[in-house]
């Protein structure tokens, strides 16, 4: 199954929780990545680590997450490393 992401419901902190082509809520934890690119002072995706830049996050006609400099990532890694998101109530 290709997975997509159908709606971004809420971001924060480096968090964002997206609702899959799966009828999912799952949350997606972008923390140890950008964490990653930062370290070796990768230009694009080490902006993300700016919070006020991380949230403007955008969905796409593709159904993965980007930014404005061309960041993205592949919704089907992103569901891979995503967690279900539990209810609250």
């Amino acid at each position: 199954m290709l997975y997509y992401i159908q709606k971004i419901v809420a971001v924060k902190d480096y968090t964002v929780s997206c609702l899959f082509n799966t009828g999912e809520l799952r949350v997606v934890d972008l923390e140890k990545v950008i964490e990653k690119y930062r370290k070796i002072n990768d230009g694009l995706i080490s902006q993300l680590a700016d919070p006020d830049y991380f949230k403007s996050v955008k969905l796409d006609s593709y159904g993965t997450l980007i930014w404005e400099n061309g960041v993205d990532f592949d919704p089907d890694n992103l569901y891979k490393m995503s967690e279900a998101e539990i209810a609250s109530f």
